[in-house]
């Protein structure tokens, strides 16, 4: 079993019984799905048994680490499948790590799972973790792997990340599963796919700062990070003491089997210029940056590292975000769930974005530009972009206190610079790592004036980190026996310190994204009962805001009373009617003399708005929100919020609920009254 790490792989025997040979691994244009052959009557396990030759040692795994069974049995799985070679190099390579981290002078002891080279010494527990890394829940050919990540989690709960490059010999392109190559793609059996792969995903049980650590470009961000204390801050992974994911509950139509949340995952997300980047800034040691920080964060004076009101803390924070954002969930971007949505339906025609609260406490945008901008589709930081007098996309990308448009990079990128980034992971036991092109400052001038300083539309699912965490948002229902095709969960209470329950009767759902539904980023959220509720809201910096709330009107809605900070605002509202009821007033804008302009004007004096443009009926092509008379906008109140946790609460107040009322809740606006003041916005900018 102790082959030598240097000896070439061998050729697949089971190359030589395909009707069609593939070159390396296919990219999705390369692959001809017409001689695609199926092994008919064979499961996973017994495909991989007939090519024991090959497959012996993961066979071993799979039976050591109880999934054997779960292969032969009906159902539809990928299983990416490392040959015997594969499975003798990483055994090798991590012995070899734990060992070397055993000797004197190491920094720390690197625990890999691994502490022999050979697979009878590999524990039961690991076979597990390893057997898990390689199996996903649902049937992928390579055709239908788009983005950057397998579509679905593997069975241990975390994604498969994807990339590509070309072979310089063949021209073919290859595909890589979290860095492994697939050497042999698509076998096709009676319960799912088998790709075969050149390596062991490597089932890193890093947490974020370790994963930071271990990577040296890293180094003055790796050192900030451990004399701030933030290290511990991200060392938290799983709530044990949530105990309710096994429970079921009533749907929001009164049918059992909604199913609560399986686990309680906390998630992190780091931006992290690597040492190239500070060195471009003249920052070449903690000292260099400890001395920029106290010019950026000049009230932050505490010499305490570890405080918050010192400077190097206040920067480092504000890389932090406390969920785990995987490159494709930075923004709604190519999100599939299964056949029923996908979001380049209804936000293709408008820029990608999302607001989240960042350890420090302020706020951080992230938008992925759609059209006019020098970084087309990139995923900017802090994005505002300016024109000039001939109206052309001039960013201003290096002024603007030059903390503005960060750009996150690429991790395919990234992965294929291996002389610059060697080692590159972004995927941690508890987090996601991405690389940024320029430093990182929060700028209160740039934010307030600036990228701040428009409609902060967001999602109320993005309002509590657990959902995107814990694979609620944007669920594709792979794994959960979910009782209707809305594809709910029940959110019970106590879940999220952002939400607060103030009666029992409270029953708060998450709905996974549907086609024909016209909402912001295709899902939305669904209370019913005797509910009494709040969300906290994300810190904005200090000033006047008019706050609104985004929604879909039916005939099962119900009459909500509105509060913020426990404060009543206004009368009790029906979700019930249209916007084209009378007291509203809506009129389609191509039925008025001016486009709808004096029509918006006197919808907002009665406290409403029509749908934003930016987002469509998913399945219609040229229907945009606003032209819905049941996608609604409601002004809620104008209110000056100060720094500091701010909490919207809703009531039911309808005596006549049965308690189907559905209160359902899509986005949330928080405008700044400065903005909607300015004079030099078009029609256009104001309807977004």
């Amino acid at each position: 079993m102790g082959t030598s790490v240097s000896r070439p792989p061998r050729i697949l025997p089971l190359l030589l019984l395909l009707m069609t040979v593939f070159a390396l691994s296919s990219c999705v244009e390369d692959i001809d799905t017409e001689n695609r052959y199926t092994f008919r009557g064979h499961t996973v396990a017994s495909f991989l048994g007939e090519h024991e030759d090959v497959f012996s040692s993961f066979i071993t795994i799979l039976k050591r680490g109880g999934k054997l069974n779960l292969m032969k049995a009906y159902g539809t799985y990928t299983c990416f499948a490392p040959t015997n070679d594969a499975i003798d190099r990483y055994l090798a390579r991590q012995d070899s790590i734990y060992r070397a981290s055993l000797l004197p002078g190491s920094k720390r002891v690197v625990w890999t799972g691994v502490t022999s080279p050979r697979l009878e010494d590999l524990s039961d527990s690991m076979c597990v973790v390893i057997a898990q890394t390689h199996i996903v829940p649902k049937a992928y050919l390579t055709v239908e792997m788009e983005g950057d990540v397998v579509p679905t989690m593997n069975l241990n709960d975390r994604y498969l990340t994807m990339s590509f490059d070309n072979d310089s010999t063949t021209g073919y392109s290859r595909l890589y599963i979290n860095g492994a190559q697939i050497i042999d793609a698509d076998k096709e059996v009676e319960n799912g796919v088998v790709h075969a792969i050149s390596d062991v995903m490597n089932p890193s049980s890093n947490t974020v700062p370790a994963q930071i650590a271990d990577m040296k470009y890293l180094s003055i961000f790796a050192e900030a990070l451990e004399r701030t204390g933030l290290t511990d801050t991200l060392q938290a992974y799983k709530d044990y003491s949530y105990t309710d994911g096994d429970k079921t509950a009533l749907t929001i139509y009164g049918i059992p089997g909604c199913p609560y949340p399986a686990n309680r995952y906390y998630g992190f997300t780091a931006f992290c210029e690597p040492d190239t980047v500070f060195h471009a800034a003249g920052i070449y040691n903690l000292d260099d940056l400890y001395a920029r920080c106290r010019e950026w964060y000049p009230a932050a004076t505490d010499p305490d590292f570890r405080s918050p009101g010192n400077a190097l803390w206040q920067f480092m924070a504000y890389h932090l975000l406390d969920r785990k954002l995987l490159y494709s969930r930075l923004t709604c971007y190519k999100i599939v769930c299964g056949n029923y949505f996908n979001s380049e339906g209804n936000l293709q025609r408008a820029d990608r974005y999302d607001y989240f609260e960042t350890l420090q406490g302020s706020l951080l945008k992230v938008t992925r530009p759609i059209t006019g901008t020098r970084y087309p589709e990139a995923i900017l930081l802090n994005y505002k972009r300016t024109f000039d007098h001939q109206g052309d996309d001039d960013l201003r990308a290096e002024t603007m206190a030059g903390h503005a448009n960060v750009l996150v990079l690429n991790p395919t990128d990234v992965t294929a610079d291996k002389a610059r980034y060697p080692g590159f992971n972004g995927e941690a036991l508890n987090g996601s790592i991405h690389l940024i092109g320029k430093l990182l400052v929060y700028d209160e001038n740039l934010m307030v004036g600036h990228v701040l300083n428009e409609i902060i539309r967001i999602d109320f699912s993005s309002l509590v980190p657990e959902y995107t965490n814990n694979n609620i948002r944007w669920c594709d229902g792979q794994g959960i026996n979910f009782a209707s095709q809305d594809y709910e969960f029940y959110i019970p209470d106590g879940y999220s310190k952002h939400l607060k329950y103030n009666t029992p009767e409270t029953r708060l759902y998450y709905l996974s994204p549907h086609n024909t539904w016209s909402n912001y980023m295709g899902d939305e959220c669904m209370c019913l009962g005797a509910f009494d509720f709040a969300y906290r809201l994300p810190h904005v910096p200090a000033g006047t805001y008019e706050l609104r709330m985004g929604y879909g009107s039916t005939t099962r809605r119900g009459v909500i009373q509105f509060y913020v900070d426990d404060k009543v605002t206004g009368i009790p509202i029906d979700l019930r009617r249209k916007l084209d009821v009378p007291e509203v007033g809506w009129v389609a804008d191509e039925l008025t003399d001016d486009n709808g302009v004096a029509n918006d004007k006197q919808m907002k004096n009665r406290g409403w708005l029509k749908g934003p443009t930016s987002f469509y009926l998913n399945s219609s092509a040229n229907f945009p929100s606003r032209k819905q008379s049941d996608v609604c906008r409601r002004v809620i109140t104008t209110k000056y919020l100060s720094e500091g946790d701010h909490w919207l609460r809703f009531k039911n107040v309808n005596d006549q609920d049965n308690g189907l009322d559905q209160f359902m809740h899509d986005y949330v606006e928080i405008v700044p009254v400065s903005w909607m003041r300015r004079e030099d916005l078009t029609i256009e900018d104001k309807r977004k």
